[in-house]
C-alpha cells in the first residue's frame, strides 16, 4: 500500500482485513482494538459468507467495496493485485472463476475511481497471466 496514499488506519486495515473471515475475531473486536474507522473499514473487506455462490458473493462483495469509498476501493484493488500475484508466480492454471472476479474488480473500480492507484498494476498483472496462459495453449 506504500505509495498510494493510504494513511495509517487504511493501513491497519489491509494488514487485518482478513481476520474476520479466516479466523473467529469479530469485527466489534477490530473496533474496539484499532477504532471505529478500521472496524468500518475491515467490515466493508469481509465478504458476506450467507451468499453461498462463488460468482454471486463475489459481485457483492465488489460492489460493497465501491460503494463504501474510495479507501476501500483502493484496499480491495490492492487485495486483488496481490492475489493477482500470488497466482502468477505459482504458475499453475489460475482459476477462471477468480480471474474473472479479478477482471471485474478492475472495470468496476476503474468506473468508480479511473484515477484509483494500483489499477495499472492489476491491469498489467491480468495481461501477464493471460498472456503466460495463451502461450501455453497449444494453437
Amino acid at each position: 500500500m506504500r505509495g498510494t496514499g493510504a494513511d495509517d488506519e487504511v493501513q491497519a486495515a489491509a494488514l487485518l482485513h482478513d481476520l474476520v473471515e479466516d479466523t473467529d475475531t469479530e469485527i466489534a473486536a477490530i473496533a474496539s482494538e484499532f477504532g471505529d474507522r478500521v472496524g468500518s473499514i475491515v467490515d466493508a473487506m469481509t465478504e458476506d459468507e450467507s451468499i453461498q455462490e462463488y460468482v454471486a458473493r463475489k459481485k457483492e462483495h465488489r460492489l460493497r467495496a465501491r460503494d463504501a469509498g474510495r479507501e476501500v476501493a483502493l484496499l480491495f484493488v490492492a487485495d486483488k493485485l496481490s492475489n493477482a500475484r500470488r497466482m502468477r508466480r505459482a504458475q499453475k492454471d489460475p482459476d477462471p472463476s477468480k480471474l474473472g472476479h479479478y477482471g471485474a474488480t478492475l472495470e468496476t473500480m476503474r468506473s468508480a475511481y479511473p484515477d484509483l492507484p494500483l489499477l495499472a498494476e492489476l491491469e498489467g498483472e491480468l495481461a501477464a497471466i493471460r498472456g503466460e496462459l495463451s502461450r501455453a495453449t497449444p494453437a
